[in-house]
């Protein structure tokens, strides 16, 4: 008894610093091999860093063990391993840990149905939302924002006011997080005006807040807006982040206020965003409408090759810019990276195409014949299908 009470406190001294793989050696070689069973709180403790640690196995080898042992776990302990099995995608045995758990509560229905939802399984999460409702679970902040990022994702975002309602009769309209997800759900449906009034209720507002209203507004056309409540951000000293400057840089695309833009861009160096994918492709689309080329071709060579984003805008604006050579040179880098086209693409490419000057790109004709041939008849398919 005494060995497996010192085993337990050094498992958790271990798990004070974050040594998963210690936690790993020391749970297997004293749990497994001791009659004393750990308490709930260790074993919780050695889930928890097995997630850390990116170990799928380790929730299944814990969960056998407790079973051969009879060793009883608290609620939270089993919620931890429900968590555990989510957060592997392990739904079988997650789904079997939840009915077959003699207690649960709402975390246990919030862990379980935003696994479900973040899978895509979204009716088995509205299935398990609609239960807590209906046997009378507490409904916290977590049930309302789970629940209206599933709408979401299902495109139920115009229902979105029945839950509002809800949340407003027990209190939760001025959390930040069912705000925020409020706030979400009425940028999906255009609701700008009911989305702005949420965003104002919100008592402690976060990044989050401020980057969804003004992606709200930017997604919804309402640039000067957008803008503006970018600027009222940052006076008030919130940083933005890589998702309020692209968004920020989007309304100055809409408004072609390339000066704006540019200062925008500063902001982008500032935070060290501006190699940020989301943030680079609007830099890029900005500086390429207002005609700077050269500054949109030197942002691009900064980003990451990877995406076919980037690729395909820079492109096209070659190609709308009368650059064909460039666009069939850059056409060809594109597929020399691996990076595989789409109709954006090759519509793009076949624009370049027309101009005669594309017979000077010798290297990428063979390769284009093909390409051009391909897009011509995934152009007349889409047409035929329209």
């Amino acid at each position: 008894m005494i060995r497996t009470v010192y085993d337990t406190k050094l498992l958790r001294l271990v798990a004070l610093h974050g040594k998963a793989k210690s936690i790993t050696h020391c749970s297997y070689s004293t749990h497994f091999h001791h009659q004393d069973a750990f308490d709930s709180y260790s074993y919780a403790t050695m889930l928890q860093q097995a997630i850390q640690n990116r170990n799928p196995n380790s929730g299944k080898s814990f969960h056998c063990h407790i079973l051969k042992r009879g060793a009883p776990l608290d609620l939270f302990a089993q919620n931890v391993l429900l968590n555990t099995y989510v957060h592997f995608h392990s739904f079988d045995d997650a789904t079997k840990l939840f009915d077959e758990m003699p207690l649960i509560n709402t975390a246990s229905f919030v862990t379980l149905a935003n696994g479900f939802s973040s899978s895509g399984q979204f009716h088995h999460a509205l299935h398990l939302l609609l239960r807590l409702f209906r046997e009378g679970y507490e409904v916290n902040q977590f049930v309302f924002t789970t629940l209206l990022k599933l709408l979401v994702r299902m495109e139920l975002a115009d229902t979105s006011w029945s839950v509002h309602a809800y949340v407003y009769k027990l209190g939760h309209h001025s959390d930040p997080y069912v705000g925020t997800a409020l706030l979400s759900a009425y940028a999906v449906c255009g609701n700008v005006g009911a989305a702005r009034a949420v965003f104002d209720g919100i008592c402690c507002k976060d990044m989050v807040s401020w980057t969804g209203m003004v992606a709200c507004y930017a997604e919804n056309y309402f640039h000067e807006d957008a803008l503006l409540l970018f600027c009222k951000m940052r006076t008030m000293g919130y940083a933005p982040n890589n998702f309020t400057i692209s968004a920020a840089l989007k309304s100055c695309l809409g408004l072609e206020a390339f000066k704006v833009g540019k200062s925008v861009h500063g902001c982008a160096l500032k935070a060290c965003y501006d190699r940020d994918l989301y943030v680079g492709t609007a830099l890029l689309e900005l500086y390429a409408k207002s005609g700077e080329i050269a500054e949109a071709q030197q942002l691009f060579e900064e980003m990451p090759k990877d995406d076919l984003i980037p690729w395909s805008l820079m492109i096209a604006r070659y190609a709308q810019s009368e650059k064909s050579r460039e666009a069939l040179e850059l056409f060809c880098r594109m597929r020399q990276s691996s990076v595989v086209p789409n109709n954006f693409t090759f519509a793009s490419v076949l624009q370049a195409s027309n101009r005669s000057d594309i017979l000077k790109c010798s290297a990428c004709l063979f390769q284009f014949s093909f390409i051009r041939a391909r897009a011509s008849n995934s152009f007349l398919n889409h047409q035929n299908h329209v």
